[in-house]
C-alpha cells in the first residue's frame, strides 16, 4: 500500500504551578443555555446558541490528531531528560490535549558517561488546541539536577534519576545543596523571565513544526494570546525543517536516508557514494526475511528501504536499519542535523 509519509522525529507534582496557566472558567451547561433561550431570546437566538454549544463540545471532545511531544533534535542526553520529564514529571498532571516540556540548561558535566549531570530549569506544561491557540491548562516548575547514563550498545541514554530542589521555605538551602557551585548561574537564569519565555517559545515552535499542529498562538490563563514564531528556518533554505534520518554503519554500505519538510511537503535526499537522489517520494510497508516491517521508499526511480527502532516507551530510537537496492539490510545509526543539511546544500 503506497501513501505519503509523515514523520513524527524525535516531563509527582510541581514545585509550584506556573502563574498564568491554570483551569478555564467554569461554562454555562446546556440546560442553562436552554433554559435562558426559551425565556430571554428569539427562536433565532436559541439556534445560535445550540450550534454554539455544540461546536464547543465537538471541539474538547475530539480525539488528539497530533500525537506526544517528541524531542527531534540531535542532543541525545536532552533527548533522555524530555522523556523523563513528559514520562515522569507529568504524573501529577491532567493531561489536556499534549504535555510539552521546557529545559533551560545551568551546566553539564559528562565526564563520566555512567553519571552525566545536567543542572537545569526544567518544566513541563500542558495544552489544549482552541482554533489556532494552544491554551495553557496547567504548569510546574522543577529546578535541580538530572543524572544521565548512557546506555549499552549505542542505544542513547535514559535518566537514571533527578535531584530536584525543595519547594517553600528550603528552596535556597536546597539549591546551594544542588547546584553548588552554578548556583549562582542557577538564580540568574532561574529569575530571567525573558529567557524563560524564549525557550518555552522554542519548544512549542518545535512540537508544532514538527507535528503540524495547526496553532500559530499560545496563550496562558488571563492573558493575551501571544503568537509564536514559526518561521524559523532561513527563507533562502525555503522553509525547510529536518525531520530526522539514518546512515548506514558497516563496511558494506554508505548510504544516508535524510528526511526534510521543505515549505510543509514531505522531501527525501538518499545519497549512496556519489549518487544523490532528491526530492518528493511514495512509500511501501515491507518486511525482511526475518519479519522485521520498514518502509520502502522511492524518489526519482530509485528504491531503498529504513526502520527505526523504538525504545521501551516506544520513542524512536538511535539506530535502525537502511535496506539498499538489492534489499539488503545494513544497521543504521540517526544522522546528524549538520550532516543532513550538508546533503541538502549538494542538491542546490
Amino acid at each position: 500500500m503506497k501513501k505519503k509519509l509523515a514523520v513524527a522525529l524525535t516531563m509527582v507534582f510541581g514545585l509550584s504551578l506556573m502563574a498564568g496557566c491554570g483551569a478555564k472558567e467554569e461554562t454555562t451547561t446546556e440546560a442553562e443555555v436552554t433554559t435562558e433561550a426559551v425565556t430571554e431570546t428569539t427562536e433565532e437566538e436559541t439556534e445560535e446558541a445550540t450550534e454554539a454549544t455544540e461546536a464547543d463540545a465537538s471541539s474538547s471532545d475530539a480525539e488528539w490528531a497530533y500525537g506526544e511531544y517528541t524531542y527531534t533534535g540531535d542532543d541525545m542526553v536532552v533527548s533522555a531528560i524530555c522523556d523523563y520529564i513528559c514520562d515522569e514529571l507529568a504524573k501529577g498532571y491532567e493531561t489536556g490535549d499534549v504535555g510539552i516540556p521546557t529545559i533551560i540548561e545551568v551546566s553539564r558535566d559528562d565526564s563520566d558517561p555512567e553519571d552525566i549531570k545536567v543542572w537545569g530549569s526544567y518544566w513541563y506544561e500542558t495544552y489544549t488546541l482552541e482554533g489556532n491557540t494552544l491554551e495553557c491548562q496547567a504548569g510546574g516548575s522543577y529546578p535541580g539536577c538530572m543524572h544521565v547514563k548512557e546506555t549499552d550498545a549505542g542505544k542513547g541514554y535514559v535518566v537514571e534519576s533527578f535531584d530536584v530542589v525543595a519547594d517553600g521555605s528550603d528552596f535556597d538551602e536546597s539549591a546551594k545543596e544542588i547546584f553548588g557551585d552554578n548556583y549562582d548561574a542557577f538564580t540568574e537564569i532561574f529569575s530571567n523571565d525573558e529567557l524563560r519565555t524564549e525557550k518555552r517559545e522554542e519548544f512549542l515552535v518545535e512540537y508544532v513544526t514538527s507535528h503540524s499542529v495547526p496553532a500559530t498562538k499560545y496563550q496562558d490563563y488571563g492573558w493575551d494570546a501571544v503568537d509564536l514564531n514559526l518561521g524559523v528556518s532561513d527563507p533562502a533554505d525555503d522553509d525547510v525543517v529536518y525531520m530526522g534520518g539514518l546512515y548506514a554503519s558497516d563496511e558494506e554500505c554508505d548510504a544516508n536516508i535524510a528526511l526534510f519538510k521543505s515549505a510543509g511537503i514531505p522531501i527525501v535526499i538518499i545519497q549512496e557514494g556519489e549518487n544523490i537522489y532528491y526530492g518528493e517520494y511514495t512509500t511501501e510497508d515491507a518486511k525482511l526475511d526475518d519479519g522485521t516491517e520498514y518502509i520502502k521508499i522511492t524518489v526519482e526511480g530509485k528504491t531503498y528501504g529504513y526502520h527505526f527502532d523504538e525504545d521501551e516507551n516506544g520513542n524512536i530510537d538511535t539506530t535502525g536499519i537502511i535496506v539498499d537496492q538489492d534489499g539488503k539490510s545494513h544497521f543504521a545509526k540517526a544522522l546528524d542535523e549538520s550532516v543532513a543539511m550538508d546533503m541538502k546544500s549538494e542538491t542546490e
